[in-house]
């Protein structure tokens, strides 16, 4: 089964939520749904030259413009971001969709019940909930979501920053604070937050809180 390194393909796109879901404001919509295309553009040619599966490269795909159609509609600011979105989500640009709230998890629970799911898929599912996705579970503290994100938690390798990318992180409101409950998300939060001192260093995540909170 070939597998990859999902957290390098998929980086850019992790970096953008995490700008999203950290009260950036997209005033040039039409751009940053540019950007976000290119992105899932890159990732098809970056899993297809790899030799993932068509399944595979669907899976993870689909999960990636879930992640950021929801990152960006489910803001309380209805930005050029936003009214750029609800022309066209990506998920219905490439798989003429407008279901991902529930499909996703049908994708989620479908590849867990393989007998041998790759990895990067799982990855990429756990990396998308982590980073705040509930699609049909409105609450990202959801009982049957946080089962989910833990059995994907244990399935799959720690988060790492692969390069250097500058961002800016704001602090966000009752919602963060929830989300933030998950010692991954925290991690992963402060891993990008504090990236111009941290590069370089690839601890996983676990090992990194137990720095930070040490």
């Amino acid at each position: 089964m070939t597998t990859i390194a999902i957290d390098g393909v998929l980086h850019d796109t992790w970096r953008t939520v995490c700008q999203l879901r950290n009260g950036w404001q997209a005033e040039d919509g039409r751009g940053l749904y540019r950007t976000a295309c290119v992105q899932v553009d890159e990732a098809r040619a970056a899993l297809t030259a790899a030799g993932l599966s068509a399944a595979d490269i669907d899976h993870i795909l689909y999960a990636q413009c879930a992640l950021l159609d929801g990152a960006v509609m489910s803001r309380k600011v209805q930005d050029a971001g936003y009214r750029e979105w609800l022309n066209s989500p990506l998920q219905t640009r490439y798989f003429n969709t407008l279901g991902a709230g529930e499909l996703l998890w049908e994708r989620i629970r479908g590849v867990l019940r393989q007998p041998a799911p790759n990895v990067a898929v799982l990855t990429c599912f756990h990396r998308v909930l982590l980073l705040g996705f509930s699609g049909q579970y409105r609450d990202e503290d959801a009982p049957d979501r946080e089962a989910m994100l833990a059995t994907l938690e244990r399935l799959v390798p720690p988060f790492t920053l692969p390069q250097p990318t500058p961002m800016v992180v704001k602090p966000r409101g009752r919602r963060y604070r929830r989300g933030a409950r998950s010692l991954w998300w925290r991690a992963l939060l402060a891993v990008v937050a504090l990236a111009g001192l941290w590069w370089g260093l690839h601890l996983s995540l676990q090992q990194w809180v137990q720095q930070t909170l040490s």
